[in-house]
């Protein structure tokens, strides 16, 4: 069951509350995945704007790579990538500037219909989509997470020409010229040939075209991804007839040629999953960079964790991380071990590894308690706990005595913040997400007692900014779940519900898990 973005609201309220009047601050930004708390967005409500978002054009212009420059003389505001330029008429009559004209942005000379650049107090603001859209890049709405997902066009892919199409003696060729060693798929039935082209951008088109062979070709591009589909006049079949395809080396590019005639029989391709090609099901294709899980199995070396006369802590989690380890790369999910052998590190060395180019983190813990009648699993994120009582469970695993209770009051520091910060609320949310996914499927695998998803000032958690858990697999002090702990068939029986209910979030978790 998903959570409902609830803190992301509250926190919105608090925003907007503390905003000055000329603009307010009502959702928020990422650029390339990461997000960008400076940038914005801003819609500049009291003059009747809660349409086009505005960003703040240095934090903008920064997170996308792009030059910026003002002339206080021409009152304009430039953003250049070194390739394009794109200059807005800048203005302090917000009212004025709001409307969308041509003449007030240029992208190489050429006019834009757009709003203005607006100037407040000092700070220049500019409408996101044309920015944006004038250097190649995508910005589409997230609303349920209430983020724009700016795209630029370096991140989306390279650029895919338009295909060439061609007759020779009765034979009709589509040729695509692409970068050296790009990736692609193919797929065929019906009288259809469907090319996919991860990590590439197109502009989206159709060619009708006049040929016996091919009734048309059209170019889809979205979300980093480029599809072409060959539309002809006769059936093919993917296990080779009607078609042939190959490749010419040009020395920094390779020309990717179909040619097709129903007389032609090649190479089998991949059956179409839908007999509509253009439904996103038949075009799906596994991506080349595959993603990226932070394992991380508690303490190590000097720091055994918590024991019992059944387990030992440090070890039973390092087994169940190495096991996950392998279920996660069958599946061409890229993993990071924050160790991998009887290592010591530091909650801080643990935690610079939560960077933005990865996709989650999950920290692998086992639990004890003063009676052994305790027992079964749970998963925390980062936040104040509801009970006082689990602040004792935080300073164990912030590294017990005085220096587990300064770091745990270090990480409550930051849990009074977090409310306030729009950022951190939906990290939570994101975080609950990837929680309940692991939990409900750690139990299910185990069959251990369920004892839900809470929060926790978790210092190893403090600066996460991707979806981050702690997992707290089972007692070592309970004696039959510590002598499962030691078990090697349990910790598989572990490491499957852990891989479960992170692939469930890498597949359908949002933006973070899936950039």
């Amino acid at each position: 069951m998903r959570r409902a973005s609830l803190t992301v609201l509250l926190a919105l309220a608090t925003a907007m509350a503390s905003l000055a009047s000329a603009q307010e601050k009502v959702n928020f930004l990422a650029v390339n995945g990461v997000l960008v708390d400076a940038a914005g967005p801003y819609y500049f409500l009291a003059q009747g704007n809660n349409t086009d978002a505005f960003a703040k054009a240095a934090p903008l212009a920064k997170a996308m790579g792009l030059k910026l420059h003002y002339d206080p003389d021409a009152k304009t505001l430039t953003f250049d990538d070194g390739v394009t330029t794109a200059v807005f008429e800048a203005t302090g009559d917000i009212a004025a500037g709001l409307e969308k004209t041509a003449g007030r942005l240029t992208v190489n000379g050429k006019d834009v219909a757009s709003p203005s650049a607006i100037l407040v107090d000092g700070t220049a603001y500019v409408p996101v989509t044309p920015v944006v859209a004038a250097f190649g890049g995508i910005s589409p709405w997230n609303a349920a997470q209430h983020v724009i997902t700016i795209e630029t066009a370096d991140h989306l892919g390279y650029a895919l020409p338009t295909p060439r199409t061609g007759l020779t003696d009765g034979v009709s060729r589509v040729a695509i010229d692409l970068p050296k060693g790009a990736s692609y798929s193919l797929a065929a039935d019906g009288k259809a040939m469907v090319l996919h082209f991860p990590e590439a951008r197109a502009t989206s088109q159709t060619q009708t075209l006049d040929d016996p062979n091919l009734a048309a070709v059209d170019v889809v591009s979205g979300d980093g991804e480029a599809t072409v589909i060959v539309h002809l006049n006769y059936a093919l079949d993917p296990e080779g007839k009607g078609y042939d395809v190959g490749t010419l080396d040009k020395g920094a590019t390779t020309t990717l040629y179909l040619d097709f005639a129903p007389s032609l029989h090649g190479d089998p391709v991949a059956k179409l999953l839908s007999s509509d090609p253009a439904a996103p099901q038949a075009l799906a294709a596994p991506k080349s960079q595959p993603q990226v899980v932070v394992i991380d199995p508690g303490h190590g070396g000097m720091d055994p964790g918590t024991s019992s006369q059944w387990a030992v802590e440090k070890t039973v989690v390092l087994d169940v991380a190495l096991r996950l380890k392998k279920l996660l790369e069958a599946q061409n999910v890229r993993v990071i071990m924050t160790r991998d052998n009887d290592t010591f590190l530091t909650l801080a060395q643990r935690s610079a590894f939560e960077t933005p180019e990865r996709n989650l983190f999950v920290s692998i813990h086992a639990n004890s308690a003063p009676v052994s009648s305790a027992s079964g699993i749970e998963t925390w994120v980062f936040g104040k706990p509801l009970d006082p009582g689990y602040i004792n469970l935080a300073i164990q695993e912030n590294g017990a005595g005085a220096q587990g209770q300064a770091l745990t009051e270090k990480a409550r520091k930051t849990a009074d913040d977090i409310a306030g910060q729009i950022l951190r609320e939906t990290q939570y949310s994101f975080s609950m997400t990837l929680a309940d996914d692991v939990q409900q499927h750690l139990v299910a695998s185990t069959g251990a007692t369920d004892r839900g998803v809470r929060k926790n000032l978790f210092y190893v958690l403090r600066t996460a900014r991707i979806p981050s858990i702690l997992v707290e697999i089972g007692f070592v002090t309970n004696p039959s779940e510590g002598k499962d702990l030691h078990s090697a068939d349990y910790q598989e029986k572990l490491a499957q519900g852990l891989a479960a209910g992170i692939l469930e979030f890498l597949h359908g978790g949002g933006m973070l898990a899936q950039r």
